[in-house]
């Protein structure tokens, strides 16, 4: 089999985690021997170089599409992906699109994103398959655009344990972090942008540090357009001492932040969540996960067993559900840890890589 994989979102030197997930999937269906060619774009940081490598990226979409021929043309981020394919659609009718659904391709973040949903759907509707991330977002796909054609899970490339693991030392992370080992942190991994929650985390660490001082400390890890603004609460709400902020970084060195924290905090908004990969991979080095009752996270979050629920926005709740977690005893903390790890291990790359060929094998409609 033959495949042409295609994403405007591909890991770089400069951003090694920019699109990571789908450089995973390309990993496992080569791993399968499926032959996989590849057009996809790396992360640009100014308008007209973003512009040019559209321009580039879209036009090679389709002169190859209609001079070389490929099983299947397999696609991540209809939103942004969706005209050229619907262009060579045109031109070649007997092209077989897979096309892989998540984040804001369903669920539109910002006002300015709703103009690609047309095209979403006009994709999905000439998609021989659709896969999603997750039960959750299979049924927003169904609800919203009404198709036929069959729809598949995959959890969005799987959560490496070869790097995602808990640490028999955890000195390693407090090293490689320059984190004081005798302090306890909790921690989030997230852009700092719309609907990541990032402002409702300060502000449940302020009103939970205010009701019930701690000596924990909360790690925050993530860049975004909104930096300036996470900095600048951080100050109004007086919480330099409490908050250390670390820039992107890369997967090899998220593993040192998930083994350092006692518990992973995911306030997301976003009913665009598709899954939450992260969560996932916090859990893999045994950090339970308190998290927003939203999105994907509802698919593998058990409030109680390997994580705690708030409702999204609710800072109150959010902060009741940190002193919560700090407050449990130590056993029953182990206990939500040893959970964790038993969920993650049903999302690792080893359980799940064997579905993601089997997709484009299966030609019985579901």
């Amino acid at each position: 089999m033959k495949i042409l994989l295609i994403s405007n979102m591909y890991p770089s030197e400069q951003f090694p985690s920019y699109g990571v997930f789908v450089q995973n999937t390309e990993k496992i269906l080569v791993q399968h021997g499926i032959q996989v060619d590849k057009i996809v774009m790396q992360k640009k940081t100014s308008k007209l170089s973003k512009l040019f490598s559209y321009a580039s990226h879209y036009a090679n979409v389709v002169l190859t599409g209609l001079t070389k021929n490929y099983d299947y043309l397999y696609v991540h981020y209809a939103s942004h992906n969706a005209l050229p394919l619907l262009i060579l659609k045109k031109l070649k009718k007997n092209v077989k699109i897979v096309t892989n659904v998540h984040g804001s391709d369903v669920v539109p973040e910002v006002p300015s994103q709703e103009k690609y949903q047309p095209r979403v759907n006009d994709l999905l509707q000439h998609s021989t398959k659709i896969i999603t991330p997750s039960p959750y977002y299979k049924g927003l796909v169904e609800e919203k655009y009404k198709v036929h054609n069959p729809i598949y899970i995959f959890p969005s490339g799987g959560v490496n344990k070869d790097l995602f693991h808990p640490y028999a030392d955890k000195s390693k992370a407090y090293q490689e972090l320059n984190l004081d080992p005798t302090i306890r942190y909790l921690g989030c991994v997230s852009r700092i942008d719309v609907g990541k929650g990032w402002e409702y985390y300060l502000q449940a660490i302020a009103k939970a540090e205010q009701q019930m001082p701690t000596s924990y400390k909360y790690l925050y890890v993530g860049s975004g357009k909104d930096e300036a603004a996470f900095k600048e609460m951080i100050k109004t709400l007086g919480l330099e001492e409490k908050v250390i902020h670390f820039p992107l970084l890369p997967q090899s060195s998220l593993a040192y932040v998930y083994n350092a924290i006692e518990a992973f905090v995911f306030p997301t908004v976003r009913k665009g969540e598709s899954l939450g990969l992260v969560g996932l991979e916090a859990m893999a080095c045994g950090a339970p996960v308190i998290g927003s009752q939203i999105g994907g996270l509802k698919d593998y979050i058990i409030d109680g067993k390997n994580g705690l629920f708030f409702e999204p926005k609710n800072v109150d709740e959010l902060a009741s559900q940190l002193q919560a977690f700090i407050n449990l005893p130590e056993d029953v903390k182990q206990q939500m840890s040893q959970q964790a790890l038993q969920t993650a291990n049903r999302y690792t790359v080893d359980v799940i890589a064997e579905q993601l060929p089997t997709i484009f094998f299966d030609e019985v409609e579901k």
